[in-house]
């Protein structure tokens, strides 16, 4: 926790990057909260979404924003000071914690396999409605693994913040 502090300290010392990060927070707050309830909505994205939110989908949203927005002006400061930053976990955590809600109950994964089965006709029967059904029933659990990929990004930048620029020779 250490770490991940002394990072911010460093990286937000910056009023470029505290603007970063709380423009990037407010613009993903806004999107996580349109995005997690699409599997109420049927896969639709947008303000109208809103309605259906409930506790849960909000605390996720805010703890996704805010780690998001945290990452991002701490990517911009190792790539700026040329110690390239880890961004494979934070991608697959915005990924998982996107597309979770949208397959669950939209038509987008039915359309997937379907175009899938013209090629390999097995795979709608092996794989099928119970995919989606598997992304409805675990929804949290698998928004708990974006919020850990999420965090393990934000740890594994920190790291390289606080190490600093080394030679490597």
């Amino acid at each position: 926790m250490r770490t991940i502090t002394s990072a911010l300290k460093t990286v937000l010392h910056s009023k470029g990057n505290r603007w970063l990060a709380l423009s990037a927070f407010a613009v993903l707050l806004a999107f996580y909260l349109m995005t997690l309830p699409a599997a109420y909505t049927g896969g639709r994205i947008g303000p109208a979404a809103l309605q259906f939110l409930d506790v849960t989908m909000a605390l996720f949203a805010l703890v996704m924003a805010s780690l998001t927005a945290l990452l991002i002006p701490m990517m911009v400061y190792l790539m700026r000071n040329g110690r390239g930053a880890s961004k494979s976990s934070a991608a697959g955590g915005v990924l998982v914690g996107v597309l979770t809600p949208v397959l669950c109950c939209s038509p987008l994964l039915p359309l997937a396999l379907g175009a899938l089965a013209a090629l390999f006709p097995s795979v709608v029967t092996a794989f099928g409605w119970q995919l989606q059904g598997f992304i409805a029933t675990h929804q949290n659990e698998l928004l708990l693994a974006a919020v850990a990929l999420l965090a393990l990004a934000l740890y594994q930048n920190s790291v390289r913040v606080v190490r600093g620029a080394r030679c490597s020779v």
